[in-house]
């Protein structure tokens, strides 16, 4: 009787366990992914960023977007976002994560862990305020402006709200012949490295892929709103693959750009397409992360602004934050098992993404560009030193300055491990 009575207390352990959920492993936690987007294209009449001022929006050749995707392992999430436009201030980026922190009650996510990026394109919104209808008035929408932080944020509550049981794949590749450093051309790195997110059947639930090349296959008379060859990039993955896909740029200061012997939609086409299809092949063979637990450090520091100019568009009020003799802003690390990212403040030249990569001491290793900031060009301090390399002038004048990679990358060898 006794024996019959344990037998039967035993029973009844396992289908409450198996009801709810409970794990066998003391402390066992389960891993979860939740990924979202919506369009933020800029309505007709829009002045578009990233070549000269007054050039306003004619219609919309592609949709452009805020895309976020959700990393949880039961004890510290971290959120990623890209928006598709030339670069948001710090300013703006915490508007929006801490709106998004404020949105989201799936999980705890405080602001800090909320990684925004921008993907550069040269045929979005002037989100920074520099391509107005002249030099001296600001192409800021307000209105757009508050409805890009309200979309952004949103992104992030709803991927926090699909969160799922998921597991995480990795891959690295190379894609070359088409993005080139105009300035050195034996610097540069055609790394693409790629994480992926499947459900518990196998379906992937979003992928992230970095690459380093500027979206300028477009030139400055396009007056339709475009995410450049990043589009055809989107288009290509999504008709392979479900899920959302995430292009995450890389380091294109010092002068990353793709080759434009035409400046056309096919040939944007062209390279967004070669980039997806390396992307894919890559994920046939990639690596299953076995404990993707998630680690995460930031340091907020401010900015050496050397640069005249900066100082004086700030005091214009052209673009909206203060830039006297220094910028706040911020860079993060975080890892997702052997995965490592780690944010550059702006448009910074390859030799800091090689030095960033170094600090890493496993992979794949992903430098997002234009993490939280867009500060222009960190550039080698030999730029400002020697005007024969090829567009340092250019590179210089819209840099804040020789002392700004340095102090960047002292800020990140404070927090990677």
């Amino acid at each position: 009787m006794k024996t019959r009575y344990l037998i039967l207390i035993l029973c009844v352990f396992v289908i409450l366990t198996g009801c709810t959920g409970l794990r066998s492993t003391p402390g066992a936690l389960q891993f979860r992914v939740g990924a979202a987007s919506a369009p933020v294209t800029p309505p007709v009449g829009t002045f578009l960023a990233g070549y000269d001022s007054n050039r306003r929006s004619t219609g919309v050749h592609d949709d452009l977007y805020a895309k976020a995707v959700v990393f949880d392992d039961g004890t510290s999430p971290v959120a990623v976002v890209v928006v598709d436009c030339v670069g948001l201030q710090y300013p703006t980026v915490n508007a929006m994560r801490a709106l998004a922190a404020s949105k989201t009650t799936e999980v705890t996510l405080p602001a800090e862990r909320i990684i925004i990026t921008s993907t550069h394109t040269h045929c979005g919104p002037d989100v920074i305020g520099l391509w107005g209808p002249d030099s001296a008035q600001s192409g800021y929408d307000t209105a757009y402006m508050d409805q890009l932080v309200q979309t952004t944020a949103d992104q992030v509550a709803r991927a926090a709200a699909n969160l799922q049981p998921a597991r995480i794949v990795c891959a690295e590749t190379q894609c070359s012949g088409w993005a080139v450093n105009d300035s050195e051309p034996g610097e540069v790195d055609h790394t693409v490295s790629v994480l992926q997110c499947l459900d518990q059947n196998g379906k992937s639930i979003a992928t992230l892929t970095n690459f380093a090349c500027h979206p300028t296959v477009l030139d400055g008379d396009t007056t339709v709103a475009s995410s450049d060859w990043v589009g055809a990039f989107y288009g290509a993955m999504a008709a392979a693959l479900p899920g959302e896909h995430l292009f995450l740029q890389g380091a294109i200061g010092g002068w990353i750009q793709p080759v434009t012997p035409e400046r056309t939609f096919a040939l944007a086409e062209k390279y967004g397409k070669d980039l997806a299809d390396k992307t894919l092949t890559a994920l046939k063979s990639a690596t299953a992360v076995k404990e993707p637990n998630v680690k995460f450090a930031n340091r907020p520091f401010v900015m050496p602004v050397a640069n005249e100019a900066f100082k004086q568009m700030s005091a214009l009020k052209l673009i909206p934050r203060p830039m006297r003799d220094g910028a706040e802003t911020e860079v993060a690390w975080f890892s997702i098992g052997p995965a490592q990212f780690a944010t550059h403040p702006g448009e910074s030249a390859p030799v800091f993404s090689n030095q960033t990569k170094a600090l890493m001491d496993t992979g794949p290793k992903f430098v997002l560009g234009l993490g939280f900031d867009e500060l222009g060009y960190i550039i080698k301090p030999a730029f400002f030193q020697n005007s024969t390399i090829p567009h340092s002038e250019y590179l210089t004048s819209m840099s804040p300055g020789p002392d700004a990679g340095p102090k960047m990358m002292e800020a990140l060898e404070a927090i990677v491990p």
